[in-house]
């Protein structure tokens, strides 16, 4: 069993641990520390991506933030310039499956025939496999800044091969692929592997390059509250602080609701900053909040929906006053991105963000304001269970929190979670929870959850259930909010 803790990697056994990682591939025995800081620094501020955030912000500005990922580096470098006309500036880097599972020589066999073949036989960018020659110079051949996504087996390799080519933005979130990439790993066990980029990420902090750790949490596979997400990924990020990270991004899965999404969009950041003061970290920048459509929600299979399920997330993402949004495709629910589909939903999305961010619009009302306090309150008893838990250990605790169900989630694919919350829309579309599982909510908090419940029940005259809950889930596939009983 895997002991774990918020203490510190010192450097000669991070040293000790790097001798592992970067024995895994050739490439990797490229990369000197030393230098790899001081290529970093001379980037431009375009270049790095808390810089590039809080620019977006000071000018009121929302762009989108797509995936892309293709194996051959000149198609890499067209495809992000691509992107880049359309006014991205910072992108994820998508990595090939082959590489986010530490099996770097299918990787070399699938670029080389790609490269062979002039088409792509790798399903994203092989990063550690095109070593830092080839990364630097898709670096300083495009504009703005890059942020590989990776998952756990790999994400060690892969954030020294990225750190070191002068990539400075990266997910930290052990209980993203908990929830959404691993189906046996434990939280301990995912945990510590975060811990290395955190630590790595501290090396680079402590001489004077930042760089940024996005939060993902614990990713909503069904219809919920998105409290169990932010929580987690306030618990992400202190894993990474603890370690000597100093830049994390929240992010908020937009599920459909103005109002909650909205209360989400403002609670996220009041949340991160109340925690980490409350831990003792004052010099953590935060430098701005992502929208992000929901990740495993089915997508609209028709163009007209799935256009309009991007451009609702691109609209909260400007009321919201996000500098980023991360937009899906109009293709998305049909396989990897064409260029066409980038370019035809970052069109419709850039139109939205043109026209309603510049106005710096303030929305504001009652419900919002219910919501934001809601999730600020169950949030925070997430948290402070956690903490008691681990004895004051952010780590320590959040181990023993997925194992009693005090974090848990509606069918998560990981054999380790409890799964027993169930989530449901009430009559305005907001999500709440059906069943609480062992989640350490207040009694008001759970009876205010009843209520709306109930008032759904009373509306439709029929029970509120399981089987609701899964028609609330495929609703935003079929163009509603509000699930529909099947004829």
């Amino acid at each position: 069993m895997i002991k774990v803790s918020q203490q510190k990697i010192d450097e000669d056994k991070f040293m000790e641990m790097r001798k592992e990682v970067i024995a895994a591939w050739p490439t990797l025995k490229e990369i000197d520390l030393e230098e790899a800081v001081a290529y970093q620094k001379s980037l431009p501020d375009s270049k790095v991506f808390y810089k590039e955030l809080q620019r977006m912000g000071a000018e009121h500005r929302t762009v989108n933030f797509p995936r892309a990922g293709t194996p051959i580096l000149e198609d890499e470098i067209e495809l992000v310039r691509s992107i880049n006309a359309l006014g991205v500036t910072c992108t994820p880097l998508t990595t090939d499956s082959y590489t986010r599972n530490g099996m770097f020589e299918k990787a070399q066999q699938g670029l080389e025939e790609s490269i062979k073949t002039g088409k792509p036989k790798l399903n994203g960018y092989p990063i550690v496999n095109h070593g830092l020659k080839n990364n630097r110079k898709l670096v300083e051949s495009v504009d703005g800044c890059l942020d590989p996504r990776c998952s756990a087996i790999a994400n060690s390799q892969v954030a020294e091969m990225a750190f070191a080519s002068g990539m400075n933005g990266m997910p930290c979130s052990f209980f993203a692929w908990f929830s959404g990439y691993d189906k046996k790993a434990t939280v301990a066990e995912l945990l510590t592997t975060a811990q290395y980029m955190g630590r790595l990420m501290g090396y680079y902090a402590e001489r004077g390059v930042i760089i940024n750790a996005d939060c993902h949490g614990f990713l909503p596979n069904s219809v919920y509250p998105g409290s169990i997400n932010i929580a987690t990924q306030i618990i992400c990020a202190l894993n990474v602080i603890t370690q000597g990270a100093k830049c994390v991004m929240p992010q908020v899965n937009l599920q459909g609701c103005l109002a909650q999404d909205l209360g989400d969009l403002r609670a996220a950041p009041r949340l991160f900053k109340k925690y980490l003061e409350k831990l003792g970290y004052n010099d953590i920048i935060i430098p701005g909040i992502v929208g992000s459509q929901v990740p495993l929600f089915p997508y609209p299979q028709d163009v007209g929906s799935a256009f309009g399920y991007s451009c609702y997330t691109a609209m909260v993402a400007a009321l919201g006053k996000c500098p980023i949004a991360f937009v899906k495709t109009i293709d998305e629910a049909l396989g990897v991105p064409s260029l066409e589909a980038h370019e035809q939903t970052y069109k419709a999305t850039n139109w939205i963000f043109n026209v309603v961010r510049q106005q710096n619009f303030p929305i504001d009302n009652d419900v919002i304001q219910q919501e934001e306090n809601l999730t600020f309150n169950e949030v925070s008893q997430i948290l402070d269970k956690v903490l008691e838990m681990g004895d004051g250990d952010i780590c320590a605790g959040a181990v023993k929190a997925m194992e009693t169900g005090v974090i848990d989630s509606p069918f998560p694919i990981n054999m380790h979670a409890k799964d027993e919350v169930v989530g449901i829309r009430d009559l305005n579309g907001a999500c709440r929870y059906l069943e609480f599982g062992n989640l350490p909510f207040s009694e008001d908090i759970k009876d205010f959850h009843r209520a709306k419940v109930a008032q759904r029940a009373a509306a439709e005259r029929r029970e509120m259930n399981y089987y609701v809950s899964l028609e609330d889930f495929w609703a935003i596939s079929k163009g509603q909010l509000i699930g529909k009983p099947s004829k």
